[in-house]
């Protein structure tokens, strides 16, 4: 494939023959993509820096391309939520990655000369910094349950950590929420046990991390609203009813935040239920633009929905939320998994921008998200998959950049967040996905302190004990 390095070629010559390939795209976007396809490891020292640092929640997916269990050092316990790369040889402006472990990664974080660093085949290509823990994660209900299982990284709130998208004929083939909170359970290291979270402990853990923010006088967090599908009833409850009633207690919360909330298309009249109730913008995650591919990829939401009625709601969720605040993600790469997806990159590419110019163009604003092959998914456990091809994520991201700025004007502007208890969430690009750092790099957004910001907020990255043992 065009991004594994081939005999006697290796993966810092590989990324080298990148940057010269396309000179047109930052490298620190190039890095990302890599970093989340291939997934990256941790030396022994790199995991020792990371005691303090914000821990992986493991909040709704795995992300990981290893199942737990195969974990020999309590990885899922001590690894970083996500991580910061920046400076290095490259003089690399910063960018936030989320962690994806695997360790046939040719990418190690390590501790070389006594600093935190990123490696590959030997030779450090950048600076990392791990995220400080929060106030707040020091919380915990009365009954144990940490605080920080209730609300992640500040923002994301998995109200309900199953799916009913249950088995081969309904469940997203790329998706892992069912093998991954069975995972957690198994592994007797996290303390929620219920797969749906209290009102109430909701409430309450939102307003310690408002209440963190302000003690800190930063920006007021805004929630992230997640879960499963509700394909007939949860609690008594149908979709729309059971997750109103959080979106109502949420509004109604301290500091009154700004709620965006992920779900299935629905029709208008429910879009309407939801702003009423306190969203105020909505990620309808249609993971996957080609028609045919959808119905592949998405049995569930192609069988109870289907590819007509997703597109044509999420066009009439524009009127309820205004243009922007429509959000859905894009599972990029799915589209060359085996054995159904594009054979060419070309196609695959042009597939995925059709869709981004059809969304933008009437106001709604498509995430490309990377997919990382969990080794539970449907995808994985039906057919090999290799990775996807360096060139698709960068050709994708360099067409999503172009069709954004064509259609900035009616589109979610960047470089305008305040730093929070996390700034790199707030001034860097999303985690996931490397659009958001591609319009920050090219256009220069990042705030003059962003370096600053980041650096006081990150456990200490240098002068640490150097241990190169690998485990």
């Amino acid at each position: 494939m065009a991004n594994v390095a081939v005999a006697n070629e290796s993966n810092f010559d590989l990324l080298e023959s990148y940057f010269k390939k396309y000179p047109d795209v930052p490298k620190e976007t190039t890095i990302k993509q890599h970093l989340l396809s291939l997934g990256h490891w941790f030396s022994d020292a790199a995991l020792n820096a990371a005691e303090g640092a914000l821990v992986k929640s493991y909040r709704l997916f795995s992300y990981d391309l290893i199942p737990m269990s195969a974990f020999k050092r309590n990885e899922h316990r001590r690894v970083p939520e996500h991580f910061v790369v920046m400076g290095g040889p490259y003089n690399l402006a910063p960018v936030a990655i989320q962690t994806s472990l695997s360790p046939d990664s040719p990418y190690l974080i390590d501790v070389v000369d006594g600093r935190l660093v990123l490696t590959t085949d030997g030779h450090v290509i950048a600076d990392i910094r791990f995220p400080k823990t929060p106030t707040y994660y020091a919380g915990s209900l009365p009954d144990g349950t940490p605080y920080h299982e209730i609300v992640a990284f500040a923002t994301f709130i998995t109200i309900f950590r199953n799916c009913q998208y249950w088995g081969a004929k309904e469940e997203c083939k790329f998706c892992d929420i069912n093998e991954n909170a069975r995972q957690m359970k198994l592994s007797r290291d996290f303390t929620l046990k219920a797969p749906v979270k209290s009102v109430a402990d909701v409430v309450k853990v939102a307003e310690a991390v408002t209440a963190d923010a302000d003690k800190h006088n930063v920006a007021r967090p805004g929630f992230l609203v997640s879960g499963g599908t509700i394909t007939k009833t949860l609690h008594g409850k149908t979709e729309t009813e059971f997750y109103g009633e959080y979106l109502r207690a949420l509004k109604a919360s301290n500091g009154k935040p700004r709620i965006t909330f992920e779900v299935n298309a629905r029709p208008r009249e429910d879009m309407q239920f939801y702003k009423d109730a306190g969203a105020d913008a909505i990620h309808l995650n249609m993971e996957c633009w080609d028609r045919k591919l959808f119905e592949w990829i998405n049995p569930g939401k192609a069988n109870r929905i289907g590819w007509d009625n997703w597109v044509r709601w999420m066009c009439d969720a524009v009127e309820v939320f205004g243009t922007g605040l429509v959000q859905p993600s894009y599972v990029a790469g799915v589209e060359m998994a085996r054995p159904h997806g594009f054979n060419s990159i070309a196609e695959a590419v042009k597939s995925t921008s059709d869709g981004f110019e059809f969304l933008m163009s009437r106001g709604i604003f498509p995430r490309p998200q990377q997919w990382r092959r969990e080794p539970a998914t449907a995808l994985v456990k039906e057919a090999e998959q290799p990775p996807v091809p360096l060139d698709f994520y960068i050709l994708l991201i360099r067409n999503w950049y172009e069709t954004y700025d064509k259609h900035r004007a009616i589109l979610p502007k960047f470089g305008t967040r305040k730093p929070g208890l996390l700034p790199e969430r707030n001034l860097l690009g999303p985690v996931h996905g490397a659009y958001g750092d591609f319009a920050l790099i090219v256009d220069k957004l990042h705030p003059a302190d962003v370096l600053d910001q980041i650096n006081r907020n990150s456990v200490p990255y240098e002068n640490l004990e150097v241990d190169a043992r690998v485990s």
